[in-house]
């Protein structure tokens, strides 16, 4: 037994009342000790310290019976200590004593982590909290038995063959459903009731995808489309024939979406918009607690832009919801977004979401510094708002490359001469027939560094030699 002693240990130096004292079994653990309190009591005046048992004279207790009473617990200490080893369960005291007095061990990795989650119920956000409800809900489907102890290297492996194959999972979805089981398996092993993580050597990586977003031309397409109300009237037949009304749904998802690209309210933040949350030509916001346990309010002041779709006319009560009953789900909004990008030509894979990505990547192209798109998205980390800076980045780094495209286009031009390495047949010069005065010209490869003569009149080449 590794780690860990089992021994006999009567405690003569407390008596009760009727003079007796108590046998424990002893476990040292990891240096540490824990006394397991025995139904055995007797007068000190019997104990024998050699044996650690009690000593068989006229007046003791059934000294032979308890003697191997004793024997019987040590050894039965001493087996589940192996056992727990054998199973690689955490070899811990709570543990051992739930074995040792026959308490049912509630294993579970399911029940395990429904109760740690409820734990921080109060902690995290309502998305993020019923994000992982759900995520535990498909675990459990999976195999509604699982226990804490059969989630190794190969469990991991397995479960992620199954979301990538059987459920067709991309790598992101596949990402954030291992995170799940890595948060609550994570608690358990610094809790010691396993004894050891599985996710310390089973990677899986998130994949860095382009976030999609709408550039500021295609946002003023999208705010005319608004404003001409496109759709009035607008009708769609359903497979039985009947004719009904779609224009103004449509109407109010292009309004929704809007707003979200002229303030990066999400859909949640929407659908709790209240109109005493709009005051002072500001939207302030309540957002609960962060992560860190800290209450976050957002303040977003009220732009032109904001305001011609926000349509917050008329007296209303101050617990009144701005848009009851209006605002649908995502994925009924992401439907129809999809056939409005379609109406105005815009080729373009985009969610609700990307309406955040749309505020972001505007914001920061039109001046405004990192750290106020981060206070307004309501972030709780800087990093996070610089992943679109990084997009702004990239866009600079394309546009700048067109650069490169210059002397490509000229070696590509009919209308230029090309002058070739003798050495590796690269085009070193390509120039407009006329345009250069000179008879002849040094030139050097840059690929391969041969320095020549080149004859404009003669378009011959003479090597020259090193000196």
């Amino acid at each position: 037994m590794a780690n860990a002693t089992v021994s006999i240990y009567f405690n003569n130096s407390f008596t009760k009342k009727n003079g007796l004292s108590r046998f424990y079994i002893q476990v040292i653990l990891n240096r540490k000790i824990k006394r397991i309190p025995l139904n055995l009591f007797i007068d000190p005046q019997y104990y024998n310290p050699k044996t650690k048992g009690i000593k068989e004279v006229k007046g003791a207790p059934n000294p032979r019976v308890n003697n191997l009473y004793l024997k019987e617990k040590q050894n039965e200490v001493e087996q589940i200590i192996i056992d727990l080893e054998r199973k690689k369960h955490a070899l811990t005291f709570t543990n051992i004593i739930n074995y040792f007095e026959n308490k049912k061990v509630n294993d579970s990795f399911i029940e395990f982590a429904r109760a740690k989650l409820i734990e921080e119920r109060n902690q995290i956000k309502k998305s993020h909290y019923e994000g992982l409800e759900l995520k535990i809900t498909l675990l459990e489907r999976y195999q509604p038995h699982l226990t804490i102890y059969e989630i190794d290297e190969s469990w991991l492996e397995t479960y992620r063959n199954y979301l990538i194959e059987t459920l067709n999972y991309k790598q992101n979805t596949v990402y954030g459903t291992l995170s799940m089981v890595r948060k609550f398996v994570t608690i358990a092993f610094k809790n010691s009731i396993i004894k050891t993580n599985p996710f310390t050597n089973f990677s899986f990586e998130k994949e860095d995808i382009q976030k999609s977003y709408l550039t500021l031309d295609e946002l003023d397409k999208l705010h005319k489309l608004y404003t001409s109300k496109h759709f009035s009237g607008m009708t769609k037949k359903d497979d039985r024939g009947k004719t009904y009304l779609v224009g103004d749904k449509h109407h109010e998802t292009l309004q929704h979406v809007l707003i979200s690209c002229y303030c990066g309210l999400r859909l949640s933040d929407l659908r709790s918009l209240r109109y005493k949350h709009i005051q002072e030509n500001m939207i302030i916001l309540p957002m609960g607690k962060s992560r860190k346990g800290k209450e976050k309010t957002l303040r977003i002041p009220l732009t032109e832009k904001l305001l011609s779709v926000l349509d917050i006319k008329g007296t209303k009560s101050p617990n009144d919801k701005v848009y009851a009953g209006f605002v649908r789900n995502s994925s009924d909004i992401n439907i129809i977004l999809r056939f409005i990008m379609k109406e105005i030509g815009i080729n373009k894979y985009l969610t609700f979401h990307s309406t955040r990505h749309t505020f972001a990547v505007s914001s920061l192209t039109l001046g405004m510094s990192i750290e106020t798109v981060s206070d307004l998205l309501g972030h709780n980390d800087l990093r996070t708002t610089q992943i679109y800076a990084k997009v702004i980045d990239d866009k600079r780094k394309e546009e700048m490359s067109k650069w490169n495209k210059l002397n490509d286009k000229q070696m590509d031009d009919p209308s230029h001469t090309k002058v070739l390495c003798p050495d590796c047949g690269n085009v070193v010069l390509a120039f407009e027939k006329g345009i250069i005065k000179l008879n002849r010209l040094t030139l050097e490869c840059q690929h391969c560094s041969t320095t020549f003569l080149y004859n404009i009149d003669k378009r011959t080449i003479h090597l020259r030699k090193a000196l």
